[in-house]
């Protein structure tokens, strides 16, 4: 588990929930999974800071904002945990030198509805959003929220190995 190591702390101190890579040097998964929420605690606080910063809401739409979005990153949170649970699965196959056709595929449609889970959360929260802030306070959101994202997935992209 080494090459994930560090993808992990990474990218969830990026993003709060989703982790760049699974960290292949672990002494247990039960280790690996404290880690995990360890990270994804404080890479949490850290996109919330960045978003408070961003978003400059005043108090009474602070205060409308804060519970939906929160409600959001819940919901967000357990698209994230079967994003790790593929990386996890992607690293165990790439550890062994045991990754099939049929697990690529498998790997890759799992991505792919992971994405789509995604962006259906995306969708449903719009909405919610709408109804607490400004039209302009809710793309300027979804600006801030897209860009951790790309940031996360970027250092996904420098750091989990291509199929081989």
């Amino acid at each position: 588990m080494k090459i994930f190591a560090k993808i992990v702390v990474i990218s969830l101190l990026f993003i709060g929930a989703t982790p760049g890579a699974v960290v292949f040097a672990q002494d247990s998964y039960e280790q690996f999974k404290e880690d995990i929420e360890l990270a994804r605690a404080i890479a949490q606080l850290g996109r919330e800071v960045i978003v408070e910063r961003n978003m400059q809401l005043n108090r009474e739409d602070s205060n409308r904002f804060w519970p939906v979005y929160n409600d959001y990153q819940a919901a967000i949170g357990k698209v994230n945990d079967r994003r790790i649970k593929l990386i996890t699965s992607y690293a165990d196959s790439y550890n062994s030198g045991n990754l099939s056709d049929d697990k690529a595929l498998a790997l890759l449609d799992e991505f792919l509805s992971i994405e789509k889970a995604r962006l259906k959360v995306k969708k449903k929260y719009v909405p919610r959003f709408k109804k607490v802030l400004p039209p302009k306070k809710v793309v300027r959101f979804f600006q801030v929220d897209n860009k951790l994202d790309a940031m996360v997935k970027l250092e996904m992209a420098r750091n989990i190995p291509l199929v081989q």
